[in-house]
């Protein structure tokens, strides 16, 4: 019986010449792969000229030495699926990462692999066996993890950052011809579901700002307040502020307003340090300038609008602790706060709450809050009492209606 060939090749002809490519035969289904450059596999190999293989020969030679140094089939196929997806969400050790952030500067943080390969070792890497190597993942194996997830009570939106922590290295694994096939994509598609973020009524925020005109709040925490009631700021966002991004009397207003410029074009973490904001871009917000000059005044353009306890950054823990104050001192209390989740946070979808109540329009709140779509803003924007009232006129005169028949 005839021995099937590894591979075939053939020329494509293209304006500087004729090109040698190969198409392997899979060994085991028999099908052809798709074709491969020779002077691609070359360069894989580490060949140091940059010459294009010209004979039949030669190429024939790359062919073969592509396959005894398994770069065609099974090429990381025998890794540990654990070991790989570990080494994946390590930032300062993945290829992945490396890459993309190389094409675009930022796009995958410390925080976001932090948080995958958290997720990762907890949730995944403790249910499979380390032995168990990428070309033996199943889609069981992964169900039986997602299955768990479930049992334990995750929510929604958990048990989706589980599944991406599996599912990306799967994906790059395919890209990379690791694997033939993401077990992955056969997971059923989970919906993401969170804890409704706690927003506060018109009472709640008028007394915050009384609090803040009597002098009776923590002055660093109240220009957070207004940073964040004023521009829909993030927390991380706000303690990133400098002087410089404050562009003073920036704009005057036909009936003689004058306003300033926020940029708001960086962010903090924990781990990353500075860097740009979620939306990976700037956007700008305006505000009056009787507060841009309260935020700036004797500071230089270099000096950070709102300093910590440390005169460094304002720490998450800090603006935490100040602001839960400032809920204790208007009569929220620890247990109302944790049952309506309220949290600084919060301020945010008030922003957002609060110019569609008073007629803003969608795409201008999300232009400042840097929502990308609607979708997203509508979880920032919730009923309130205002506009409960204003539908309740529609069962009002219903009622009177129906009285006014009853009458007659």
């Amino acid at each position: 019986m005839a021995k099937r060939r590894p591979f075939y090749l053939y020329q494509r002809k293209k304006k500087n010449g004729n090109y040698w490519y190969v198409c392997y035969i899979d060994p085991e289904s028999g099908k052809q792969m798709n074709a491969k450059s020779i002077d691609c596999l070359k360069l894989e190999l580490g060949y140091p000229d940059g010459e294009t293989v010209r004979h039949r020969d030669d190429a024939s030679h790359i062919a073969y030495k592509a396959l005894d140094a398994d770069i065609i089939f099974n090429k990381g196929a025998n890794k540990s699926f654990v070991d790989y997806c570990i080494d994946f969400w390590t930032f300062d050790k993945s290829p992945y990462v490396q890459m993309r952030n190389n094409i675009k500067p930022n796009s995958i943080g410390r925080e976001y692999c932090i948080n995958m390969l958290c997720n990762f070792k907890k949730h995944v890497a403790s249910a499979i066996d380390h032995a168990i190597s990428l070309s033996r993942i199943t889609t069981g194996l992964l169900e039986s993890v997602v299955r768990s997830a479930f049992e334990q009570g995750l929510s929604g939106g958990t048990i989706q950052m589980i599944t991406l922590s599996f599912s990306i290295p799967l994906k790059e694994a395919v890209r990379l011809g690791y694997i033939a096939k993401n077990p992955a994509d056969k997971l059923m598609k989970i919906k993401r579901s969170e804890k409704e973020r706690g927003v506060f009524d018109d009472k709640e925020i008028h007394a915050i700002l009384k609090a803040i005109k009597e002098g009776k709040v923590n002055m660093n925490i109240a220009k957070c307040i207004l940073l964040s009631l004023s521009t829909g700021m993030r927390s991380g966002e706000i303690r990133a502020l400098r002087c410089s991004d404050i562009l003073h009397g920036y704009i005057t207003t036909d009936d003689g307003s004058e306003l300033d410029k926020v940029i708001i074009s960086k962010s903090i973490a924990p781990y990353s340090g500075v860097k740009s904001t979620k939306q990976k871009y700037s956007r700008e917000a305006l505000i009056p300038s009787s507060f841009g000059k309260l935020l700036i005044e004797g500071r230089n353009p270099d000096d950070l609008v709102i300093d910590g306890l440390a005169g460094d950054y304002l720490k998450p823990h800090e603006i935490r602790a100040l602001f839960y104050k400032v809920l204790s001192m208007i009569g929220i209390d620890e247990e109302e706060r944790e049952r309506r989740n309220l949290t600084f946070h919060s301020l945010r979808h008030y922003y957002s709450t609060f110019g569609e109540d008073n007629n803003i329009a969608q795409v201008d709140r999300m232009a400042v809050m840097g929502h990308k779509s609607a979708e997203v803003n509508n979880r920032y924007t919730h009923i309130t009492d205002t506009q409960l009232l204003r539908a309740a006129k529609v069962a009002l005169k219903i009622m009177s209606a129906e009285k006014s028949a009853e009458v007659s």
